[in-house]
């Protein structure tokens, strides 16, 4: 019971001390985020109670207009985005300096002419995706899955990142559902494991659907990002939850504030969502400490 309470007075004041150092820079801040997207929204409170910004603006999808008077009006302070809704309603009043969080693919043309802004992604770091990967499926070649117009920048960086580690990569990009019949099975005889980036796909159910009777067939694990996935089918995501993103997205406000902020952020760690038949059927692996979330 003393040490319960020791380190329940220790996190106290590390918690504190967090807190108030946030005070002190955070009254040129003001974040905007989108509502009816748990991630969003549970992030964005928690980045609230750590940064205590100076103003805190909610946007409802497809009410985008009604909130953009108060935006314009903050739109000179540091901008702290956390959802497409709330960074398509900034962006349309001029806001040019900031951190945004929430979109599938950061680094598309639309968003890389945005030079004061810094972008969080959805993702873990691709360093711990690969860890991952090698230690519980001994994978040498990783198999990248999106949609073109939607991912082909983002997919263009996994490949990179996953060769630069001395791994393989094999990307299957396409412009529609439809175009994954022919080419995948033949993808999934080459690779160890299939990535299934935050993307249409994921959420397409009859896609979802072939993926996952070609993987069972195959024996290859599938693996997707988001963490309602694996309710559709897919064995297993890697996901970042709100209490994460909310740590990573604070840090990208902090070193942008201070000058010292890179372009992309990932996440340094992740929980795991299971579809356990998917996953008994193709022998997929896990550490079960790491999962939150069973289908």
């Amino acid at each position: 019971m003393i040490k319960s309470f020791v380190a329940f007075f220790f996190r106290f004041i590390l918690i504190s001390l967090f807190l108030y150092r946030a005070n002190i820079y955070a009254q040129d801040l003001c974040i905007v985020y989108q509502k009816g997207i748990p991630l969003f929204e549970e992030t964005a409170e928690i980045t609230k109670m750590a940064l205590l910004p100076k103003s805190y603006i909610g946007v409802e999808k497809d009410k985008e207009e009604e909130v953009k008077g108060a935006v314009s009006i903050e739109k000179d302070l540091l901008m702290a985005l956390i959802g497409p809704n709330a960074i398509s309603a900034a962006f349309q009043v001029g806001v040019t300096r900031g951190v945004a969080t929430g979109l599938p693919n950061p680094l598309s043309k639309t968003y890389s002419i945005k030079k004061e802004f810094v972008f969080v992604t959805l993702y873990p770091e691709i360093k711990i995706i690969l860890d991952f990967l090698t230690r519980f499926y001994s994978a040498k070649t990783i198999g990248l899955i999106y949609t073109n117009s939607v991912n082909r920048e983002m997919a263009n960086y996994f490949k990179n990142q996953i060769e630069l580690s001395g791994l393989k990569c094999k990307q299957l990009g396409v412009d529609r559902a439809q175009d994954m019949v022919t080419p995948f099975p033949f993808f999934l005889g080459q690779v160890d494991v299939a990535l299934i980036l935050i993307d249409p796909l994921a959420y397409n159910k009859e896609a979802v659907k072939f993926m996952v009777t070609k993987a069972i067939e195959k024996k290859k694990p599938l693996i997707g990002f988001s963490e309602q996935v694996p309710s559709a089918g897919i064995p297993l995501a890697m996901f970042v939850n709100p209490q994460i993103l909310a740590e990573t997205f604070a840090k990208a406000v902090k070193e942008k504030k201070a000058g010292t902020a890179t372009l992309l952020y990932f996440s340094n760690n992740f929980k795991l969502s299971i579809n356990e038949e998917a996953c008994r059927a193709i022998g997929v692996k896990y550490d079960e400490a790491k999962v939150v979330q069973k289908f």
